[in-house]
């Protein structure tokens, strides 16, 4: 269950691969407008991972401005993972070990941090393609030619060609991950994200 963990902050954080529609898909939005629009966003989804490690975890996620909070519980409804996000910073919590990752832990596990921002997570959690596509160039062949990747969208409710989800193959490890965004609510209203962030506490 570590393994699968520590392989789902992998691919939460490292889908910068070159798949066939990582530069060509302009969203409805910018990121910048949909901040202007609303003041937080929230979701529910499915990650599902095949091959040498299969798993799957539901999650939901809780964004508001520039901060995400991710929680992932297990196929019988147990919590098993939570993520903080922050425009520098990713905290993550793992429930069935009872130990927490500081960004510098998941930057020496995830070294792909090292070209890719957290706030490229929040973008896509609020329906956003983030656009790394100068970062993609200074990407090491290790990493560039063994990860594949496809953003999928679709039309849902009065949103058309939203991003719904992504399609990861990992080469190297023989590993797929399909992440569906099942629904995104985006709203006027704040959230209370002191209430989330506690529960990163101990």
């Amino acid at each position: 269950m570590t393994r699968f963990i520590i392989i789902l902050l992998f691919f939460l954080v490292g889908c910068a691969g070159p798949g066939k529609n990582i530069f060509n898909i302009v969203p409805q939005k910018s990121y910048s407008e949909y901040l202007l629009e609303y003041k937080s966003c929230t979701g529910k989804g499915v990650f599902n991972s095949q091959g040498p490690l299969k798993g799957k975890l539901s999650f939901s996620f809780r964004s508001q401005r520039d901060s995400t909070f991710l929680e992932f519980s297990d196929v019988i409804g147990r919590k098993a993972l939570f993520v903080w996000i922050t425009p520098n910073s990713i905290t993550a919590r793992n429930l069935i070990e009872n130990k927490q990752y500081q960004y510098e832990e998941v930057i020496e596990l995830l070294p792909i941090l090292k070209i890719m921002e957290p706030n490229d997570l929040t973008k896509i959690v609020w329906g956003v393609e983030p656009n790394y596509k100068q970062k993609f160039k200074n990407i090491g062949p290790s990493i560039k030619n063994n990860i594949e990747l496809d953003f999928h969208r679709q039309n849902i409710e009065n949103e058309r060609q939203s991003l719904v989800g992504i399609d990861i193959y990992d080469k190297k490890r023989k590993n797929s991950i399909k992440i569906d965004i099942k629904n995104r609510n985006r709203d006027t209203k704040f959230l209370n994200m002191k209430k989330v962030w506690k529960l990163l506490k101990y």
